[in-house]
């Protein structure tokens, strides 16, 4: 039992944690805070579990009544209402709390997007022990090696899928200027979810009635829904590159760098190039300060975007970031302009 409950934790954890990972490699320009993904990783592995099952107890005692006469509606309404409105709703309050308290992290769609999937990681994490402590409890060791396939392999990428949704529009929200419409987007992602997570259930209803053939459908729409965010992951890097282009420009029109230095800062090859380089020469303190230079430059380059679109609440944190990262250029690109 001990050793069926270790490979439980193991099927259910580490193809999530790898997952995580992927993503994380996804932010290609400038890294979000591990502390705050893991912070969001765990929102949804422990609070919104807890949560979601509170109130699918407290909204099942109703639905009860409805039972007796239809399996079917009863199971449907469950599963395609009440869990994406559950899970979906206290999933999202992690994005929320991000963006009241850390909104100056969230620089870019992509963001939004990492946030949120790291925050659907966590919640499929520990919902996968559940259905697969279910499973052995059931049909042994086969069965939870079969429902491991499906849930962390071919439906392993769904919660993230879902609340990345809900992530993108709170990234996008901070986007959008127009205060009139500012709030579209984190409605439009919040229903995305709910609406991609009612399908998933829906089409996983109708599974053990229509067989092999909803599975099917239930996989290609969900990959449908995984492809859309991977487009706008790949969009919105060349989206970065361009801000951080511009910016880089201004900065050489300034006489802050040298423009030999714009092909670098604009190429994450270049850049990992670069610092690859000091370190194989031993140059710790250069590579380190380089590190962090190429951090605190991109990272001025997107607010110096939000400063130009309107944003008057990026003009502090631009000043500080420049003082930041002039004084660790310094070190990490001695010597004459």
């Amino acid at each position: 039992m001990v050793l069926s409950g270790l490979l439980i934790l193991v099927l259910s954890f580490v193809p999530m944690l790898l997952y995580a990972a992927v993503l994380w490699w996804l932010d290609r320009y400038e890294k979000e805070p591990l502390a705050l993904l893991s912070v969001a990783f765990l929102w949804g592995a422990v609070p919104s579990i807890i949560l979601a099952l509170i109130m699918q107890i407290v909204l099942d005692a109703p639905l009860m009544t409805i039972q007796g006469s239809s399996q079917l509606t009863y199971e449907l309404i469950g599963a395609s209402v009440v869990a994406p409105l559950t899970e979906e709703g206290v999933k999202a309050l992690a994005l929320i709390m991000l963006l009241l308290l850390f909104r100056r992290e969230i620089d870019s769609p992509l963001d939004g997007l990492i946030y949120g999937g790291m925050v659907g990681f966590g919640f499929a994490s520990v919902e996968n022990v559940f259905y697969l402590f279910g499973a052995l409890t059931e049909g042994g060791v086969g069965d939870v090696l079969g429902l491991a396939f499906l849930r962390a392999g071919i439906f392993g990428l769904n919660h993230a899928m879902y609340t990345g949704f809900a992530g993108l529009g709170v990234a996008l929200f901070l986007e959008v200027r127009n205060k009139a419409l500012r709030f579209v987007p984190l409605v439009v992602g919040f229903l995305m979810a709910l609406g991609a997570h009612a399908l998933h259930n829906a089409l996983a209803t109708f599974t053990g009635i229509n067989g092999a053939g909803v599975l099917v459908a239930a996989a290609l729409v969900d990959w449908a829904g995984v492809a859309v965010l991977l487009a706008v992951a790949a969009g919105t890097f060349f989206v970065e590159r361009r801000r951080i282009l511009s910016y880089a420009e201004a900065l050489v029109q300034g006489h802050v760098i040298s423009e030999g230095e714009v092909a670098t800062l604009k190429s994450t090859f270049q850049r990992r190039l670069a610092r690859l380089d000091l370190l194989l020469r031993g140059d710790v303190r250069r590579w380190w300060a380089l590190q962090r230079y190429h951090q605190k430059v991109t990272e001025a380059a997107f607010s110096w975007h939000r400063l130009r679109q309107g944003d008057m609440a990026a003009q502090p944190r631009l000043a500080r970031l420049e003082r930041e990262y002039r004084g660790l250029r310094v070190v990490a690109i001695p010597g004459p302009e």
